[in-house]
């Protein structure tokens, strides 16, 4: 078999190359999602093992793009931290097999031999997008008109709200109501990497830009001609990428990292933050001329426990979203379950909404969810741990498992090292 290997982790694809190889595959890597995509538009392969955790792209956004682009070849996702929502995306999106490392081998060559039978999942179309999916069943009506009429136009979205209450999902809607939808769409999370590292996977880098350049790369903005580029937190953005961005919106125009070749781009801009840009424009943190190009068109998400009423809608909404999944039979919540979601303030909002339900959903061996398939919901209060509290505990072991070491502590969290230094600030958790 033909397989293609991504991973970016040098050591893991040459583990993984040499077992393919003494088994008589060949093999071809890429280091990233979007090394991988361009691979795949000029070559074919009977198999991809498809690394979950990259920094560049996530191996749930590549494996989504390969499908939207016609790619049907057989995938193998593998995850250094397995979990049952990451595996049900996975194979929402028509992953042949999800396997967790360190990869078992054996485990590995029976999930290519299926792959070379043809036992594959079908592909189905991710659901649940804002204009006909949980928004729909809520009182937000007035949010699914603003981005019916804004979707088949080219203007910017500036999308506002705390995390976790859909700007991602709403992004995405977008994207896929536009006229852009069969063309790439592609995302990044502007807090998780460095400013170096953020500007070359914008706009691409030239061989010798700098020490680790070895190769010219494509950047986003190249990579998304044509299409939807989401930038997620791009209130982390320095000054000086800030600068770039406000260029390719005013003229369609930019440089790669050490080269003096102006290049030109096609691409609608989505923007999200949880923060105040317009605050953070007046204080000349952001600056100014790029919050007013970004918010041409603002939509703003309200928290969920603002529209507690919503509950009941949400949890119907996402008890028909995964009962299929599971193979329950569940059609509904009870009383005392609605009742403690209801008393439950929701700092995760409508992500940790779904998470809890799913939790439940795996829990019950009943057709109707109650209150014993919910972990223990605190707040202020109530009292107990609320979601906020496990999270600190959770980075804190990791903390204690690794001696410290914050590299390995973001891995076993799998997050980047500079998400968990803003979580170490954020929960006050001293060194």
């Amino acid at each position: 078999m033909k397989i293609l290997i991504v991973d970016d982790e040098q050591n893991h694809r040459l583990m993984l190359r040499l077992h393919l190889e003494d088994a008589g595959h060949s093999t071809s890597e890429a280091a990233n999602g979007l090394e991988a995509l361009n691979i795949l538009d000029s070559h074919t392969f009977d198999a991809v093992l498809l690394d979950m955790k990259m920094d560049i792209m996530d191996g749930i956004t590549t494996l989504g793009m390969m499908r939207r682009k016609g790619i049907e070849t057989p995938v193998i996702i593998i995850t250094a931290f397995s979990t049952v929502k990451t595996a049900v995306e996975s194979m929402k999106l028509g992953a042949a097999d999800y396997l967790t490392k360190p990869v078992d081998i054996p485990a590995l060559m029976e999930a290519l031999k299926l792959c070379e039978q043809g036992s594959t999942c079908e592909y189905a179309p991710a659901d649940g997008y804002v204009f006909n999916g949980v928004y729909s069943e809520t009182g937000l009506g007035h949010i699914i008109s603003q981005l019916k009429l804004v979707a088949p136009t080219d203007a910017t979205v500036l999308i506002l709200g705390e995390s976790g209450t859909g700007k991602e999902l709403v992004a995405r809607s977008v994207h896929d109501n536009s006229k852009r939808k069969d063309k790439p769409y592609l995302a990044i999370n502007c807090a998780a990497l460095s400013e170096n590292i953020i500007e070359s996977e914008l706009f691409g880098h030239v061989k010798g830009a700098f020490t680790t350049a070895v190769r010219d790369k494509t950047g986003l903005f190249e990579a998304a001609d044509g299409g939807t580029l989401f930038l997620d937190e791009i209130g982390e953005l320095s000054q000086a990428v800030q600068a770039k961005l406000l260029r390719v919106l005013q003229e369609g125009t930019f440089e790669r990292v050490g080269d003096t070749r102006t290049l030109k781009t096609d691409v609608r801009i989505i923007a999200a933050t949880n923060k105040n840009l317009k605050k953070l424009s007046e204080t000349g943190t952001f600056r100014e001329d790029l919050y007013f190009r970004l918010a041409v068109f603002p939509v703003e998400i309200p928290p969920l426990r603002e529209r507690r009423e919503e509950l009941p809608a949400l949890v119907k909404f996402f008890i028909e979203k995964h009962a299929k999944r599971f193979g329950k039979l569940v059609k509904s919540a009870d009383e005392a379950y609605l009742r403690a979601l209801k008393n439950y303030p929701f700092p995760g909002n409508i992500r940790e909404l779904e998470n809890l339900v799913e939790r439940s959903m795996i829990l019950t061996t009943s057709t109707k969810l109650d209150a014993s398939t919910l972990p223990p919901l605190g707040s202020k209060q109530t009292g107990g741990l609320s979601i906020r509290d496990n999270e600190r505990e959770l980075i804190v072991k990791a903390l204690q498992k690794t001696g410290g070491n914050k590299s390995k502590a973001a891995e076993i969290l799998e997050i980047s090292r500079r998400t968990l230094h803003n979580k170490l600030k954020e929960f006050d958790i001293e060194d």
